[in-house]
């Protein structure tokens, strides 16, 4: 147990933590949580990159963090990489140009993600969640991964949700890609969001030998830019909820901490929420076999090399 809760902030559970001399790189950096993540690294000491799609909201992000910190971030903290995860192909080459900076990686939060309602696919014909939400960050996590072993300790964070709950994804994986059912934005985003513990967990058991530490997490129910896309009714309920949601620095806290707390320095392979440990919402989560095969799958789907 520790001593946060569902009202921490980012900033509260990293008091006191100094990351000098470390890079971090945080996914959807320009908005939402992954901004505030990537606020409170930088806050912390931390050199961050921010990987966005919009390099201009990028910009903008970057320097509103710098601004409002009352000179505790100097600019030169932070830095851009062009990442469009709706195409492998961007995403290769997103990766070899962060590769090329021979930066020795520390912090990896792979945070960005979709939700929404309708079905929409990828430049590459995949089903959007399972493209944005899993299969990019496997392929770019895999591609930068000699920046990861560099260090000889990073962590990888995974941003992923409760609502995989809602998850349909058998032992078997059958039709990853949703093109013999019925598509359900709900189910698909909740399969994406179990996808992203699986790997996780697979990535931990595969690079832990490396000194790559690999865990995933719930940030909790945040109103942020995720149901931008959503049906007019999902965002009139969101509405209701409002007084019900966590503000974006306390839906940052759990990355944050699963990514600083020296105690999950060499832990990986679980799920977190509120700061805490976690069983997770869906037993297939837990099935090494699955989670083995899901990376066989996914190799197949990016092209990546078994």
């Amino acid at each position: 147990m520790t001593g946060y809760g569902r009202s921490a902030t980012a900033e509260q559970v990293s008091e006191g933590i100094d990351l000098t001399g470390k890079h971090a790189l945080v996914t959807g950096a320009n908005t939402g949580i992954g901004k505030e993540t990537a606020r409170v690294l930088a806050l912390r000491g931390a050199h961050v990159t921010m990987a966005c799609r919009n390099q201009e909201k990028a910009e903008q992000a970057r320097r509103q963090i710098v601004d409002t910190s009352y000179g505790r971030i100097l600019i030169g903290q932070l830095d851009l990489l062009e990442l469009d995860l709706n195409a492998l192909a961007s995403v290769r080459k997103s990766a070899e140009s962060f590769n090329g900076r021979g930066v020795s990686l520390d912090l990896l939060i792979n945070n960005a993600g979709i939700m929404i309602p309708m079905e929409r696919r990828t430049e590459d014909d995949f089903e959007a969640h399972l493209g944005v939400n899993h299969l990019a960050h496997f392929l770019f996590t895999n591609l930068i991964m000699e920046s990861l072993t560099k260090s000889g300790g990073c962590r990888v964070v995974c941003v992923a949700s409760s609502a995989m709950g809602m998850a349909t994804l058998t032992p078997a994986l059958e039709d990853l890609n949703w093109k013999r059912r019925k598509h359900s934005g709900f189910r698909s985003y909740g399969d994406s969001k179990l996808m992203n513990l699986m790997f996780a967990r697979e990535l931990n058991r595969r690079e832990g030998k490396n000194g790559v530490v690999a865990n995933a997490l719930h940030p909790g129910v945040i109103a942020t830019e995720l149901a931008r896309d959503q049906s007019l009714p999902f965002m009139a309920m969101g509405i209701f909820m409002l007084p019900f949601m966590k503000s974006v620095p306390r839906g940052a806290a759990t990355s944050i901490y699963a990514a600083t707390n020296p105690a999950y320095a060499s832990r990986g392979g679980l799920f977190f929420s509120d700061c805490r440990e976690k069983k997770p919402a869906h037993k297939l989560a837990l099935n090494d076999q699955a989670c083995s095969d899901l990376w066989q799958r996914s190799c197949e789907l990016t092209g990546l090399p078994m």
